[in-house]
């Protein structure tokens, strides 16, 4: 007679659903053509492509801890604690919030092809790239970006970086985390254009111009659509130098504005149709554009 034992062990739990990519701040690209031209131009999304139906690939609901390691994993680049690499994923399947404490901002940005569902994107380098994440030691500039479920999460998040044993690095467990590699071009001068959109009322008080559509055209003529955020901002990373165009819309419902820009040295121009010209050099300082609207109608 042959004793057979059947033996129930315990199933390894099944990590999350969903997909996490990279991409630009507006979400349009996805992995950037296989290369980014700075680390400071990298974005996380989650959930649906650029070109994904809502709900395809989501990400289950909750908050969920980030960070960037070279290919192998094994060396963590990011410098700041992992509380403040967090971000919250709706019942939508898309990241809708930077939820981040205890350090420097991650910049975000508007999702465009998910703009219905509250769709961000979030930068995987904090606001003082490129000292954060570190350079990749791997030879082709790749990187591999992780994210993982805060309740996945092993060790302490005030840290910035937890050993915690076999298949599992810095704290997050291989079978629980979605990865992403990526590439970013060698290191040359970029720099970082921030515009602002305000809004005046009748009584002459300011707002921020939230959701306001700009359209950066690069100096090889590629025209990119933007989107400021909840606080009427838009930075825009990891760009070249060249000369540049910001353009902001002038239609919001069915009326015209009349716009000022102000740069960042404080000259303050009217451009006719809502646009700001300047050319960049390694060495400037960086361009700071604010567009506010006056009383008059268009």
């Amino acid at each position: 007679m042959f004793l057979v034992v059947v033996s129930h062990l315990p199933l390894a739990q099944a990590g999350p659903s969903g997909a996490i990519f990279t991409t630009i701040v507006n979400g349009t690209i996805v992995n950037a053509n296989t290369q980014y031209t700075s680390k400071c131009a990298v974005y996380l999304d989650g959930g649906p492509g650029a070109n994904g139906n809502t709900g395809a690939a989501g990400l289950p609901a909750g908050f969920y801890y980030f960070q960037v390691t070279d290919p192998s994993g094994k060396t963590l680049l990011n410098t700041d604690p992992v509380s403040n690499r967090q971000f919250l994923v709706s019942t939508s399947g898309v990241i809708t919030a930077y939820t981040g404490t205890g350090g420097p901002l991650h910049p975000t940005g508007i999702d465009l092809p998910q703009s219905a569902a509250g769709a961000i994107t979030v930068g995987l380098a904090n606001i003082d790239c490129p000292a954060d994440f570190l350079d990749t030691s791997n030879n082709g500039g790749e990187y591999k970006a992780w994210a993982t479920p805060a309740s996945s999460f092993v060790g302490d998040p005030t840290l910035v970086d937890n050993p915690c044993g076999p298949d599992c690095y810095h704290g997050f467990q291989r079978s629980q985390s979605k990865t992403d590699n990526f590439k970013v071009k060698a290191s040359s001068a970029t720099f970082c254009l921030a515009v602002t959109k305000q809004v005046e009322s009748a009584n002459g008080s300011i707002t921020p111009g939230v959701a306001w559509p700009m359209t950066l055209t690069d100096p090889s003529g590629t025209s990119t659509p933007y989107a400021t955020n909840s606080a009427g901002t838009l930075s825009i990373c990891g760009l070249a130098p060249g000369s540049y165009t910001i353009t902001e819309s002038t239609l919001i419902g069915v009326v015209f504005y009349v716009a000022v820009g102000l740069t960042f040295d404080g000259t303050a121009v009217s451009p006719p149709d809502s646009t700001y010209t300047f050319t960049w050099a390694a060495g400037d300082p960086a361009p700071t554009v604010v567009f506010v609207n006056t009383s008059g109608v268009g």
